[in-house]
């Protein structure tokens, strides 16, 4: 059920235009009401009131101009793949490994499961077997 709901939420904010009416939007309802939240606190709050309004304002206002500006100008990236099978990839470019960093590679795996399993055995989550 959320892997489905994930899914329209995504191809829905891939569509450019519907993505940037909905930031156009949201910020045309979210900064008059913050604006009128900072009006209401400077005519009735105290001194330090009237500060946190200043620093809101500027960094509500150019984070509206930031996003503004980015969404229209930059496409978000694809999340959703749009078919299913799977792309053909040339090994041949890419360089392959030797045995020495294989080994390394393998060591290090090695290292890494020794410490899982000793900070579950600390847990008490496995068994201990006596040999």
């Amino acid at each position: 059920m959320f892997t489905y709901v994930r899914e329209i939420v995504f191809s829905l904010y891939e569509r450019p235009l519907l993505r940037n009416w909905f930031y156009t939007l949201a910020f045309a309802v979210f900064v008059p009401v913050g604006l009128r939240f900072a009006l209401l606190a400077w005519e009735f709050g105290g001194e330090f009131d009237k500060l946190l309004a200043v620093i809101a304002g500027v960094a509500v206002g150019s984070t509206t101009v930031v996003t503004l500006l980015r969404i229209w100008a930059v496409p978000p990236r694809q999340t959703i793949a749009q078919d299913a099978t799977p792309q053909k990839h040339d090994s041949t470019s890419e360089p392959k490994p030797d045995a020495s960093e294989i080994v390394a590679m393998v060591k290090a795996c090695s290292a890494r499961n020794r410490q899982i399993a000793q900070g579950a055995r600390a847990l008490g989550s496995v068994r201990t077997w006596h040999h």
